[in-house]
């Protein structure tokens, strides 16, 4: 008696993902309909003050600012010119002179350098190094200028 042996193949299952994708869309309906927002704007309270204040006097001293603009100038020998609060440096010495000055009257002076169109990274590295040579090291870079 000859035994025949049975090939089995085994068949792929294959699982159906009908079900868990329609749990996973009914658990985030749920979340969407039930979750709250707290809202802060509006519900902040502040204590401000209703007199004038502790010194009603007008402030004496302007603050200064140091806005250095730099402009393109063939005529100049490093190529550009450099002016602080609209008054032309006629050289980088007497730039770093202003920039002292302007940091003797205020210590905590913010200084913002205006490149106008044209001028190059080396010009400006040469204007910041004078300024952190005046010890001026608070410097914010503003955009191109593109006016004519």
């Amino acid at each position: 008696m000859t035994r025949r042996r049975r090939r089995t193949k085994l068949e792929e299952i294959a699982t159906d993902m009908t079900p868990m994708i329609d749990v996973t869309f009914q658990l985030i309906i749920f979340f969407i309909c039930t979750i709250k927002f707290k809202t802060l704007e509006g519900k902040l309270e502040t204590q401000l003050p209703k007199d004038v204040g502790v010194n009603p006097t007008p402030v004496e001293i302007m603050l200064e600012k140091a806005e250095i603009r730099l402009n393109i100038d063939p005529t100049r020998p490093q190529g550009f010119s450099v002016m602080v609060n609209s008054r032309v440096m006629p050289s980088m010495s007497a730039l770093r002179t202003e920039l002292a000055r302007l940091l003797a009257l205020q210590p905590d002076i913010k200084a913002t350098l205006y490149p106008n169109r044209g001028i190059t990274y080396e010009h400006v590295v040469n204007v910041v190094d004078e300024c952190i040579a005046a010890d001026l090291v608070d410097i914010t870079f503003a955009g191109v200028s593109f006016d004519a």
